[in-house]
């Protein structure tokens, strides 16, 4: 792969993420590589390398000869993705506290501001954009690419449902939760970061819980 193609790819396995978390393509809904290629103007071995990830990630089906097909949502799949993102998180958070280089702290900072304008501004989208970015500097400088290739599709997940059962409702709550802990990390405190990643995690998973709990009672 060139660099321009592993760009292009790169740059289509965004916007294509981003449409599916935010639910511009809907679950359930079929689209085709020529589709995508067209709307996204770029060729069809990039679209094909971003449908890939998607995939892996969870949030397509390829179908041979039927097409790509967007993945259903159920609510009580929220619960077992935070369940299993849990204890990589509170990993991943501690090391980067530990570890991140000084060029990465300046990263996550600037990270963290945009993402309190963004929760001023009542941008949700804007917000699911910056927490994507927070998590791939906290993979990168957490230096272990098991525990971050792991986790990434489960932050993935994660994103989807909130958007789709929490969204502007818990903006704040949510980028507070997010903020603390990015603090933590900037200043290098591992046990401030382990304590506010569990907290945030903790938070996460009593709202899949209740999500679950209102669709039973329903």
């Amino acid at each position: 792969m060139t660099e321009e193609s592993g760009s292009l790819a790169q740059s289509a396995y965004r916007k294509l993420e981003e449409a599916i978390v935010t639910l511009q393509l809907k679950p359930g809904e079929a689209i085709t590589e020529m589709q995508l290629t067209k709307e996204l103007g770029v060729g069809r071995t990039p679209v094909r390398e971003a449908i890939q990830r998607l995939s892996w990630e969870g949030l397509v089906t390829v179908r041979p000869r039927l097409g790509i097909v967007v993945a259903e949502i159920n609510p009580g799949d929220f619960a077992r993705v935070m369940e299993a993102r849990h204890a990589l998180e509170v990993l991943l958070a501690g090391s980067s506290a530990r570890l991140a280089s000084k060029a990465e702290r300046q990263a996550l900072h600037a990270c963290a501001r945009q993402m309190r304008v963004a929760a001023a501004d009542h941008d949700v989208a804007g917000f699911l954009r910056l927490d994507k970015q927070f998590d791939e500097i906290v993979a990168k400088a957490a230096c272990n690419p098991f525990a971050a290739k792991a986790v990434s599709p489960l932050q993935t997940l994660s994103r989807r449902y909130w958007f789709r059962y929490l969204g502007e409702s818990d903006l704040n709550a949510a980028a507070w939760a997010h903020l603390e802990l990015m603090q933590a990390i900037e200043a290098g405190d591992e046990k401030s970061a382990i304590q506010k990643a569990e907290e945030l995690m903790q938070y996460l998973r009593r709202q899949a819980a209740a999500l679950v709990a209102n669709v039973e009672l329903t």
